[in-house]
């Protein structure tokens, strides 16, 4: 696996570190973005295809990169609200949604810190999580969590496609199943889990789908 870290220059990890958007940013010009795959995850498209999909909402996608796993959702009536640590991340995914033509209409984007929207307290129906928790240090993950339940209405969802990770440093960060069951069911039901079967090739049975309710 290409660990993040090992991608800057010893120069640079002195000033700059992931806690740093400039860090983010970096990365995204000079294409060395492996948690990227190219196309919105699978497992999102078979979701919205099954009976358990929900229907159109506001929805927030937190650390969402190039916009990929934005697309199916717009295309499918939700008000898709992208956010991105990095402005460069933001501005590859606003070419996306200008290209569909979804851009201040159905599709919106916010340069902003996770940590750092309160006015948008209870304002989301859902949130999309794909490879934003595992970029935060594990020190900020029930910061993270209380993030995410600021930003949901009451009985809000969270539809998630975590990556499972066993490794030391990063980002991405190790995680486990039970860490995130014993980290959400604080405050969310776990309605929906299972291994899904059309994960990517490189991640196949090391990815975890949920879908969970804010209680």
């Amino acid at each position: 696996m290409i660990s993040m870290v090992s991608c800057m220059s010893s120069s640079e990890e002195v000033k700059i570190t992931p806690e740093n958007s400039e860090w983010w940013d970096n990365l995204y010009r000079s294409s060395v973005t492996p948690w990227d795959i190219g196309v919105p995850a699978p497992p999102f498209r078979t979701f919205l295809d099954s009976p358990y999909a929900v229907p159109p909402g506001k929805l927030l996608v937190p650390g969402c990169g190039s916009g990929y796993d934005c697309m199916p959702f717009l295309s499918r009536g939700f008000e898709v609200t992208g956010l991105d640590f990095s402005e460069t991340a933001i501005q590859i995914a606003m070419e996306k949604f200008r290209d569909t033509g979804h851009l201040g209409t159905k599709g919106f984007l916010l340069h902003r810190d996770l940590f750092d929207i309160h006015e948008y307290r209870g304002y989301f129906d859902y949130v999309l999580e794909h490879t934003c928790f595992c970029a935060i240090h594990p020190s900020r993950r029930r910061s993270y969590m209380l993030a995410i339940k600021d930003a949901l209405k009451p009985g809000g969802r969270l539809i998630a496609l975590w990556w499972l990770l066993d490794q030391k440093g990063g980002p991405p960060y190790a995680s486990s199943k039970d860490e995130i069951f014993d980290l959400f069911s604080e405050n969310f039901s776990i309605d929906l889990a299972y291994d899904p079967a059309d994960s990517v090739p490189d991640r196949k049975g090391r990815e975890l789908f949920t879908l969970m309710t804010l209680l």
